[in-house]
């Protein structure tokens, strides 16, 4: 049975008028005679009246039933009495039913009134019925162009009925790809059933989720720039308190000064989250190697991390692989999950980082660590903003929890896709896939 909606209403529309057919087949087939009985029945019974007026009446009678039927009888048989002086020898018909292409005669012996007569029947050309041999061949070709109509009005119905589901399945796979533009749009705006009635509330549905969305975009934006301001007047006056009064609380000071960066990392990851989330966002695309890029993030990160320089490896491939992107959103994402995996693993824990060329004209970034991993529950949750998992991710670790919903976002802008799944024994391994810059 297909899968789809288009091949079940297909094969059961097609199935239903077969039977349909059979079924009307198979009674006129039962009910309906027989040429050639119907044929021979009603030549015996000319023939034969003929025969019996002849023997009883005499020529007169004969003469008088000949001029009376002639060739005007319902088959187009005639009849011809010749007077012998000798009994003749009958004759099966000639032909049989091929009469019908052709001619057919039968010779009757009879003895009348006044001596032997020979009576023969003719049959013209066309004026039997058709025979079982032509009658089946137009029967084969009438249940062909049968079987051939329904399958025809079986699609076409079909695909009436599952052409809104199919645009509705591509709409709303849009839609969830974050393509808030996706509707159904007004394809069916003349048809007047469930189906178009579906159609118009899926798109008055995205409609709403687009404007929900985009106010929700628009506030986080709002509020992280009306904050930047009184957050800058903030540092600047604790910049000019501490060189009064450090002195007399130093560590209150410094503690204050961390909350303020952090603040402050926090409103720029917003704002990055808010500019990569707005519909037609644009990214300055240009030729990146990405090994080479991807080597300059190792090195970066294993210099703010001294103490793990021994952890981080990297396998950089024999050739350079070339895509098409934006260097500074490319450069961050992959900073933000390779700083994860540091940040979230203890000294003495792998990490390892690859670049390496895929199938299908795709490259991948793959960064692995040695930690716990996280539970299989909460590895689709991860690219979400704000989203921690408590055993690895916990706020007292410190992070702002934006900075996988970033990868996500700039990756994907990119054509790119970004998943993540626990390693073996244990770990966590995140994967970035990119297409390769195809040769001009």
């Amino acid at each position: 049975m297909p899968r789809t909606l288009l091949g079940k209403i297909f094969i059961w529309s097609a199935l239903a008028q077969v039977v349909t057919l059979g079924s009307i087949l198979a009674l006129v087939t039962f009910y309906l005679p027989e040429s050639e009985d119907a044929v021979n029945n009603a030549w015996a019974l000319y023939a034969h009246t003929a025969v019996a007026l002849l023997e009883r009446f005499g020529p007169g009678a004969l003469d008088q039933f000949l001029k009376t039927t002639g060739e005007d009888t319902l088959l187009k048989l005639r009849l011809e009495a010749t007077k012998t002086g000798t009994p003749c020898t009958p004759q099966a018909p000639s032909g049989g039913l091929a009469a019908a292409v052709g001619e057919a005669t039968t010779t009757i012996a009879s003895r009348g009134l006044d001596g032997d007569y020979c009576l023969t029947v003719h049959a013209k050309a066309g004026g039997l019925p058709e025979s079982p041999e032509n009658r089946r061949s137009r029967l084969q070709i009438a249940i062909l162009f049968e079987l051939l109509s329904c399958a025809a009005l079986s699609y076409l119905i079909a695909r009436y009925l599952a052409r809104p589901i199919s645009e509705l399945r591509s709409a709303a796979a849009r839609l969830a790809r974050g393509d808030l533009t996706a509707r159904v749009g007004s394809k069916f705006a003349s048809r007047n059933d469930e189906a178009a009635d579906l159609v118009r509330e899926f798109d008055q549905m995205a409609e709403r989720v687009s404007e929900l969305i985009e106010m929700q975009r628009r506030l986080i934006g709002d509020i992280s720039h009306e904050i930047k301001s009184p957050l800058a007047r903030l540092s600047v006056a604790l910049g000019l308190a501490r060189r009064s009064a450090e002195d007399y609380a130093p560590k209150q000071f410094a503690r204050m000064q961390r909350e303020i960066e952090k603040i402050s990392l926090l409103l720029s990851e917003l704002l990055t989250l808010a500019q990569l989330d707005q519909t037609g966002t644009c990214i300055r695309a240009e030729t990146i190697d990405l090994p080479a890029l991807v080597e300059k993030v190792v090195s970066d990160a294993v210099y703010e991390s001294q103490d793990r320089t021994a952890d981080v490896t990297f396998q950089k491939p024999a050739e350079p692989i070339l895509v098409q992107a934006d260097e500074i959103l490319i450069r961050r994402a992959i900073e933000n999950v390779l700083r994860n995996a540091i940040f979230y693993t203890a000294n003495g824990i792998k990490v390892d980082v690859a670049v390496f060329k895929k199938d299908s004209g795709w490259a991948g970034v793959e960064i692995s660590d040695g930690g716990p991993g996280v539970p299989d529950s909460t590895l689709a949750h991860l690219f979400e903003p704000f989203y921690r998992v408590d055993e690895a991710r916990a706020r007292k670790t410190g992070g702002t929890g934006i900075g996988l919903a970033i990868c996500e976002r700039a990756i994907r802008l990119h054509g790119g896709v970004v998943r993540a799944r626990n390693g073996t024994p244990h770990g966590l391994v995140v994967e970035i896939g990119m297409p390769i810059q195809q040769p001009v």
